[in-house]
């Protein structure tokens, strides 16, 4: 039978024998298999086997052995009439040295190397080999298609006189390598011999002109009498000397004299002997070198003993080669050593290249000349062509002849085979090629690509080591039980295992798992109609009395529960682990596309879409919702996925060591975020609960007598007593918070309205309602409200008296301005420093923002320490009352106002919150403008200063001027986002240049007192030019744990040593710095070639590596290697050659060319350094400036709560994160439920660096609180629960209102909040 393995075609046999590394045992070996297209390995190339044995292999390098040079062959045979000698002639039946092959049946080829004079002799034999009747015939195409059979390796111990150090192996030296291939097709053996050169580097060493010239004078010296010579003469003349000395070729032709006579000698007659003592013999060779080639030395005669070759016995015979073979390489030596002048051999020194392809029986085929280009033979391209067994220059239809011949005679490696074809189809453009690949791969054909994902995709790195199917299918198994959402990928690539297995058991397995709805219904005996129960009755009769058809009986139930999508048979299909195991719960949030965050309403809405959308994975969809039920513990989830049914009733249990929760009775989610967050601050709580007991007096006629001032206006008879009510509301509910027994408390109406509609809306919803036009009793008049807004300045007589006004348009009435030139200012507003909190408050649905600046002016001081009159706000003008009429404090529930829960209320909830607490407080003191100074103010209000320095004219002082504000909270702007807390924060404090009147000023912001409780609200409101509307900015902002404020304070802690200023202005200087690098790097990598986005740098290597491959194809494009042109001899270059008739023409155009490419390369090379130092002084710069400040951690702040907001700017949902520091765990407040969650959950940033990838699709943050990190057990209490030791009826609470009222199951809309 013909033989099997991978093959080379005659034509890459001969390419292989010219780049042949001796030795080495490539010629037995196929072509290295490249990597996969997945895969990015090198190709290694080695010129010795030094190289190869001290490499080591890696799966990503692909080591390819060739010789230094190409072999340049030429005949190994010396004719009688080119020898200086006699010599007898080759015989061209004469077997090779060491062939297993007899004389009489073989015909060969010798020939060697010019360069390495190593030997090589090709063998054929017709007739040896397998019998068959198959022929490669006569056309061009019909050619020889080897198989290598067989390598046999002659070696003798390595001799480090002798022999090279880089050949040896295992201690020995491989002096002959014989390799037997045979045709696939016909009975053609050929057997190829390479043999080391005979001439060893010792023998050669002996005919240098040092070594000759030693050889003669040690023989002078041993025979002065009989030479004559002069005892007084150290260095004899040329003259003088009785021996001449010889030169290196004379030495060679001596030697070569010597080896013909053994050769030359007639059968039967003793060859000459040489005495030992001959002159010619000691002074122009080396005797001991004699013995290399044979020769023995007879002591007792005094003579040397040629060796008998010319008997007719193999092993006289390969005497005889070695004798030849040497005869050879001295010739080839002699002629380097004789400059090739008066050369006495004439050796040919022609290529018989051609020869040998004629003896390979392949001196001519089809060849591919369509942009046809020379290409090495160790190109990547080159060994994919050799793998198939071809050359480059095959044409198609040869190529895809001795692509089938390959695959047929290596059908295990069909795969990578495929995909060398595949990939030279596309580097040919080759038409042919590619329908063919296309119709291999519609009969099922697999690349190894195919075959290594198939099993990859099972977990199987190496497949031969898995000769049993059973552990394949066991390891399918268990893959689709971890991961049955991978079903369908899992058995397509158990189906192509299967495939190329040839697999009996994988292929019965998998028709099982095919099991369609009818087949299961027939499985079960049942009906479609039946329902679940009696499903389940008739699953478990045939579980118990057919016990061999379990298995079959599960798929059948299983497919059933799915089709059906019954959540009973699911429920029951799951008790009895037939659905796989359920996964962690990250992994079960990720199968279900949504974050952690996700209340359990919502969740059940996104389960519903995921099984409509992918039914067939409803099992993995149901496995991800039940670790999230069985994390959270929710009953809601449960009650769904076992019936099917939506119960928002159920609520978790109350606990004395859990939170209450708190219902949404209508649009209040963001409320109740608010409401959980005061009742934690426990100061505040008690204040609230306690309320009534520490009234004393007429709070009111009080109030109205002292002329309560909050927020910079006096406050009304009416808001106070509004403002009584709802504290009493608030605490009421706090103390049910404390003392409810039920999992969570619903806030009365009462109290939401309160919190909700602000005292202005209504007052303005009872006029509309009782159709009555009158002003609010004891308000002030537009024209008496006081706006805080900018500090009037007295100017310096440099700047010629000119008053200053410090404009901010953060704290400037938005709602009047956007009515004036909506578009316009609302384009401005957004476009400012910090965003318009009245803009945040018209259009998103977020936390409303209190006034940044909630004080009035309390000192001004300019740079010569002089101080000035705190600026006053006029006194109001008398209040005009039109009518006596009081609305209630709270409409009646009937009544249309009661709709709360709009938009506008939401995000005015904080700002109405605590102005109403201020105005039911009687104030501890009063400030110097009339401010009431209360507990809201000691906890959450703060002191900043804001200074504006002025450049004076020449000579002079500049002016500065400073403001001191009040502040409850910071804005930070989010900007593009990712974005550090610090980093915002800096764009609140830095420096900034405005214009003045003309001249450059500087404003920064510094903090002079910080408040225990800090709170920042977080910008997001963005303007798109383009779309012309406001829109949520989803883009994250990264705090820690604890921040620290230190580096905001205007001065420095007394006797810290720290200079805070000096510090503040060096990195205000780093920063614009930065700012400048940076810009500088955008321009560099900024778009120049909007058609090809493509940068400046980008163009100029694209524009290098274009016009380098015109250059590469122009350099010798026309007369690129032939194929039938012998190669180059060894001393040949490039200049040596003839050149085409279009060559000189072309040198300017060359020369033109190269200048080009020098100068894109320069340029490339000086855009690369200059972009390298940008980045090394942009990462300086960044260093510095992260580091700038981590010494200072004396003012820390930790997290407490984190506003939460998912949607969009006009809808979305709000829920809260409150840390509990007593307990060490964060818990989500959404609504009515309440969970502990881990710090991931509320930080999934920590760690990060700004720019990093951010989930966008979460909730964000939109208000951050942090409590001084030395006060927090004494400001802070998560957990207040006191249950009665006895069930009660609800009780009154001190407010008079009883908590009786609960609101109808429901599922929140996202676009209702």
């Amino acid at each position: 039978m013909p033989p099997f393995g991978a093959g080379k075609s005659a034509p890459l046999l001969v390419q292989q024998l010219q780049y042949y590394l001796p030795t080495s045992g490539t010629l037995a070996l196929p072509a290295p298999q490249l990597p996969s297209t997945e895969s990015k390995a090198q190709v290694v190339i080695h010129r010795s086997v030094h190289e190869i044995r001290e490499s080591v292999a890696r799966a990503d390098v692909v080591e390819v052995a060739v010789s230094a040079h190409v072999h340049h062959f030429i005949s190994d045979i010396i004719s009688p009439a080119s020898a200086p000698a006699p010599t007898v002639a080759e015989s061209a039946d004469e077997a090779p040295a060491g062939s297993h092959l007899h004389a009489k049946e073989a015909h060969s080829l010798h020939l060697v190397c010019s360069i390495c004079r190593f030997h090589f002799s090709i063998s054929l034999d017709l007739e040896l080999h397998h019998p068959s009747s198959a022929t490669c015939g006569t056309a061009p195409d019909s050619i020889h298609h080897f198989i290598p059979i067989s390598q046999h390796n002659s070696t003798r111990p390595f001799d480090p006189e002798l022999d090279d150090v880089e050949d040896t192996e295992s201690g020995n030296i491989i002096d002959a390598e014989e390799f037997t291939l045979t045709c696939s097709i016909c009975s053609t053996v050929v057997a190829v011999v390479v043999q080391r050169p005979r001439l060893t580097r010792r023998i050669i060493g002996t005919f240098t002109a040092d070594s000759i010239k030693s050889r003669v004078e040690a023989y002078e010296s041993s025979h002065k009498a009989r030479l004559k010579i002069f005892e007084d003469q150290q260095e004899p003349s040329a003259e003088q000397r009785a021996i001449a000395i010889p030169t290196p070729r004379i030495s060679y032709n001596t030697l070569y004299r010597i080896l013909c006579d053994p050769l030359d000698s007639p059968v039967g007659v003793t060859p000459r002997k040489i005495k030992i003592d001959n002159k010619a013999l000691n002074t122009k060779i080396e005797p001991s070198i004699l013995t290399h080639f044979g020769f023995t030395k007879d002591e007792t005669a005094g003579v040397w003993r040629p060796p008998l070759v010319n008997e007719s016995t193999q092993t006289l015979g390969a005497k005889r080669r070695m004798l030849q073979e040497a005869k050879m390489e001295i010739a080839i030596l002699a002629r380097t050593a004789a400059n090739e002048i008066d050369n006495p051999y004439k050796i040919s020194m022609e290529s018989e290249l051609s020869k040998m392809k004629a003896f390979l029986a392949c001196p001519s085929y089809s060849k591919f000349t369509r942009n046809a280009a020379y290409i090495e033979p160790t190109a990547p391209v080159s060994l994919r062509f050799a793998s198939l067994g071809a050359t480059p220059d095959f044409s198609d239809s040869l190529l895809l002849q001795t692509f089938d011949r390959q695959t047929d005679s290596d059908p295990s490696n069909s795969a990578y085979y495929l995909e060398c074809l595949q990939f030279l189809s596309t580097a040919r453009e080759s038409e042919e090629l590619q329908i063919r690949v296309v119709e291999l791969q519609s009969l099922g054909a697999l690349t190894r690509d195919d075959l290594r994902n198939a099993y990859r995709e099972l977990g199987i790195d190496d497949p031969q080591a898995f000769s049993d199917d059973s552990l394949i299918l066991g390891i399918f198994k268990a893959r689709l039980q971890d991961s049955p959402s991978s079903s369908v990928k899992l058995k397509s690539a158990l189906q192509i295992v299967a495939n190329e297995r040839n697999s009996e058991l994988l292929q019965a397995y998998l028709q099982a798992e095919s099991m369609d709805e009818a087949q299961s219904y027939r499985t079960l005996a049942v009906e479609k109609e039946t329902d679940d129960e009696m499903i389940i009755a008739s699953f478990e009769i045939n579980f118990r009395e057919f016990p061999a058809k379990r298995d079959v009986l599960n798929s059948a139930l299983v497919v059933l529960a799915k089709t059906r999508q019954s959540p009973k048979l699911l429920t029951y299909a799951e008790a009895k682990n037939l659905t796989g195991p359920i996964p962690d719960v990250q992994s079960a949030f990720v199968t279900l596309g949504v974050q952690s965050s996700l209340e359990d309403s919502h969740l059940l809405t996104v389960f519903d879409i995921r099984v409509s959308d992918n039914p067939s994975q409803i099992l993995s969809i149901r496995n991800a919702m039940r670790a999230i039920m069985a994390e959270r513990k929710s009953k809601i989830l449960k009650i769904y996925l076992e019936t099917g049914k939506i119960d928002f009733t159920v609520e978790s249990e109350a606990s004395e060591t859990k939170p209450v929760g708190l219902r949404n009775i209508g649009n209040t989610c963001y409320l109740n975020s608010l409401l959980q967050f005061y009742f934690t601050i426990k100061p505040l709580r008690e204040l609230l609960i306690n309320f009534d007991a520490t009234i004393t007096g007429d709070v009111v006629s009080e109030a109205l007598a002292r002329g309560k001032r909050i927020g910079g206006r006096r406050v009304t008879e009416w808001e106070i007593k509004r403002a009584l009510d709802f504290v009493r509301e608030l605490g009421g509910l706090f103390g049910d918070m404390i003392s409810s027994t039920e999992g969570a408390v619903s806030p009365n109406h009462e109290l939401a309205y309160l919190s909700l509609v602000s005292s202005s809306e209504a007052w303005e919803d009872w006029q509309k309602v009782n159709q009555k036009e009158i002003l609010m009793p004891d308000a002030v008049t537009e024209e008496d409200e006081v706006v805080q807004g900018p500090l009037a300045l007295e100017q310096t007589d440099e700047l010629n008296k000119a008053d200053i006004i410090m404009t901010d348009k953060e704290n400037l009435p938005l709602e009047s301005v956007v009515k004036k030139n909506d578009q316009k200012d609302l384009e401005n507003v957004v476009d400012a420093k910090v965003s318009s909190p009245a803009l945040e408050r018209r259009v998103l649905a977020e936390i409303p923002v209190i006034s940044n600046i909630s004080g009035s002016v309390v000192e001004a001081t300019n740079d010569d320490k002089s101080t000035t009159e705190a600026t006053q706000n006029p006194p109001p003008p008398p209040v005009r009352r039109t009518s006596t009429t009081i609305p209630p404090t709270v409409p009646p529930r009937n009544d249309s106002s009661m709709m709360f829960g709009s938009q506008q209320d939401v995000t005015e909830c904080i700002e109405n919150v605590l102005f109403q607490i201020e105005a039911a407080l009687k104030p501890q003191s009063v400030d110097s403008d009339g401010e009431q100074i209360d507990m809201v103010k000691e906890l959450f209000y703060g002191k900043t200063q804001q200074t504006l320095e002025v450049r004076g004219a020449s000579g002079s002082d500049d002016a500065v001027r400073t403001k001191e504000e009040r502040f409850s909270h910071l804005i930070v702007d989010v900007a593009a986002g990712p974005r550090d807390i610090y980093d915002a924060l800096d764009s609140y404090f830095d420096v900034e240049t405005v214009d003045l009147d003309g001249k450059p000023a500087r404003r920064y912001v510094t903090l002079l007192e910080l408040p225990p409780i800090l709170q920042i609200q977080i910008q997001r409101v963005q303007y798109d030019r383009g779309a012309g509307r406001v829109f949520k900015s989803n883009a994250p902002i990264m705090f820690d744990e604890t921040i620290y404020l230190d580096r905001y304070m205007n001065d420095s802690e007394p006797g810290s040593g720290i200079d805070i200023k000096r510090r503040r202005g060096q990195m205000w200087e780093w920063k614009e710095e930065l700012s400048e690098l940076e810009k500088q790097r955008a321009d560099l990598q900024s778009i120049i070639d909007p058609a090809n986005d493509l940068t400046g740098e980008q163009t100029v290597k694209a524009a290098h590596g274009w016009l380098k491959q015109v250059q590469q194809a122009t350099i010798g494009f026309t007369s690129a290697v032939d194929p039938e042109r012998d190669s180059p001899m060894a001393e040949e270059t490039l200049l040596d050659r003839e050149e085409g008739p279009d060559s000189a023409a072309d040198v300017g155009s060359a020369a033109l060319l190269a200048e080009v490419l020098s100068d894109l390369e320069n340029e490339m090379q000086q855009t690369a350094e200059q972009a390298l130092k940008l980045e090394s002084q942009i990462s300086d710069l960044t260093h510095k400036i992260n580091e700038q400040y981590t010494d200072l951690k004396q003012l820390g702040y930790r997290i407490h709560s984190v506003f939460i907001h998912r949607g969009q700017a006009t809808f979305g949902h709000y829920w809260i994160y409150i840390h509990d520091f007593e307990h060490g765990v964060f818990r989500k407040y959404n609504d009515e439920y309440v969970s502990e969650v881990k710090a991931e959950e509320v930080m999934p940033f920590a760690g990060m660096q700004a720019g990093s990838e951010y989930d966008l699709t979460a909730g964000t943050p939109y208000f951050l609180v942090f409590v001084r990190e030395d006060m927090v057990d004494e400001l802070i209490q998560a957990v207040k629960r006191e249950f009665a030791k006895a069930a009660v009826e609800p009780a009154e609470s001190e407010s008079g209102r009883k908590n009786t009222e609960t609101t109808a199951p429901r599922i929140e809309v996202a676009a209702a909040e």
